[in-house]
């Protein structure tokens, strides 16, 4: 072989190698799936929302001081989040948190950071409290749950546990591995 055929050899192997790394990387980098950004569509500040039961009754109020939806899980990011939980017959139970987290359905909603839950009677005195780091509230079943430490005050009583299920319904909690009572007995007692 002369070096003419050398050359021509080489340059048709750097050109077809240039070709095949040229699809190679364009397949490689085809534009973005819009999907794949996890970027708010809209936002909104000094959010709150009433959901209403289908007889017209209040089911549950969500306030927070920022409310952000992503489209690609359909899910909204809450900052300082606060509910009341309506219930028949008794007065609204309250949650609040550092951040939430709704599901698509406005079923689910996952609070972290300092999660707060607490009944008041009539008169605004506190009767019930439950702190734990977090918390999923189900809202059509009126139920919440904490795989977390949690302590529940109530009038005369300080329990402390790993894990809870709070059932809003029955106005009943259970504690699912108990650590500590501490129970206040009154002067005489």
């Amino acid at each position: 072989m002369n070096q003419r055929t050398l050359w021509l050899l080489g340059l048709f192997l750097a050109a077809g190698l240039t070709t095949w790394l040229l699809r190679y990387l364009g397949s490689e980098r085809e534009g973005p799936d819009i999907g794949v950004y996890h970027d708010p569509d809209y936002y909104m500040e000094d959010f709150s929302t009433l959901t209403m039961e289908e007889d017209g009754r209040p089911k549950s109020r969500l306030r927070a001081v920022y409310m952000a939806h992503y489209p690609d899980n359909d899910t909204t990011e809450l900052l300082k989040p606060t509910m009341e939980v309506y219930r028949i017959g008794r007065l609204p139970l309250y949650i609040s948190a550092e951040r939430g987290w709704v599901t698509s359905d406005n079923n689910v909603v996952v609070l972290r950071g300092a999660v707060r839950m607490w009944e008041d009677d009539a008169a605004g005195k506190r009767v019930l409290q439950v702190d734990t780091s977090s918390a999923k509230v189900l809202l059509d079943s009126e139920y919440a749950e904490t795989d977390q430490p949690a302590v529940i005050v109530s009038k005369q009583s300080t329990i402390s546990g790993i894990g809870m299920r709070a059932y809003f319904r029955d106005s009943r909690l259970e504690v699912l591995k108990h650590e500590r009572t501490i129970i206040e007995t009154g002067p005489n007692g």
